[in-house]
């Protein structure tokens, strides 16, 4: 029940107002896992989990959301594309890196991968435009969906037929869409949770869309947070759901425009 169900929460430290429309799948995942290790309740999953790292690893990627859609808010990616890569490649070189976070089955990071493509094809004959993309996340089961790159038509509602046309092929009479192999390649898939640490100023651009801001209890947002801006390098930007924002207190970030007031940059280093 979800009384059970907010204390493995507090364990983890997740908010129970994130998972509270997704949490009848969550919890689907999480009584398979319980049978799994022959635990009969509630209590004695947790004691599981308290007591072995395996078992903590599993329940957390049983947590994970993998809700996404290609371009989901296009107006986001139309000013990606227009205005941000353009001023990032002006600020720090031609080639840019970008990290996706918490990935899940990599409609966002492809998304990412076509949009700086797109930008590349524009501004032929120079070839050394590019982004080069980190694309990590809990689940190993959800990169091996994004690597093999089958979607659902439905996943490609808000994406504009000409990119559908050149970056996908259909499958099953366009009920599925494949994602064109050259540009998998492009992507470097990794399994690790959102809090490893990273190298220092390792990206120009960092998205973690609808993840440790919607799903995190606020404390533990913040020593996450702290670490994923780390990896950002000053002036670089950080792009988050359009309904989430950051914590008051991470003074060195600034919303670029109040048009949109979940892509920050990050005006000045946290050190």
């Amino acid at each position: 029940d979800d009384a059970h169900f907010r204390e493995l929460l507090d364990d983890l430290g997740y908010a129970f107002e994130g998972y509270r429309r997704v949490r009848k799948g969550v919890k689907k995942r999480l009584r398979r896992h319980m049978r799994d290790l022959g635990c009969r309740d509630m209590t004695a999953y947790r004691e599981r989990i308290a007591v072995s790292h395996d078992v903590r690893e599993t329940c957390l990627r049983r947590m994970a959301v993998p809700i996404s859609r290609f371009m989901r808010d296009h107006r986001f990616w139309d000013a990606l594309g227009d205005t941000w890569l353009p001023d990032l490649q002006r600020r720090f070189g031609p080639r840019l890196r970008a990290w996706a976070a918490g990935c899940a089955c990599g409609e966002e990071a492809y998304s990412l991968a076509i949009i700086g493509r797109e930008r590349r094809l524009r501004q032929a004959p120079v070839t050394d435009l590019g982004v080069a993309i980190t694309a990590t996340d809990i689940n190993p089961a959800c990169l091996s969906k994004a690597r093999a790159g089958i979607y659902p038509a439905s996943s490609l509602r808000e994406m504009p037929g000409h990119l559908i046309d050149r970056y996908f092929r259909p499958l099953r009479r366009g009920r599925r869409y494949q994602i064109k192999s050259d540009l998998s390649r492009e992507i470097l898939w990794c399994c690790r949770r959102v809090e490893c640490p990273l190298p220092e100023h390792a990206y120009h651009l960092v998205m973690l869309r609808n993840n440790i801001l919607t799903y995190y209890k606020p404390a533990r947002q913040t020593t996450v947070l702290a670490k994923v801006l780390d990896s950002l390098h000053p002036d670089g930007l950080f792009v988050v759901g359009y309904r989430e924002r950051l914590p008051a207190d991470f003074h060195f970030m600034e919303p670029v425009t109040a048009e949109f007031p979940y892509v920050y940059r990050k005006v000045s280093d946290q050190h």
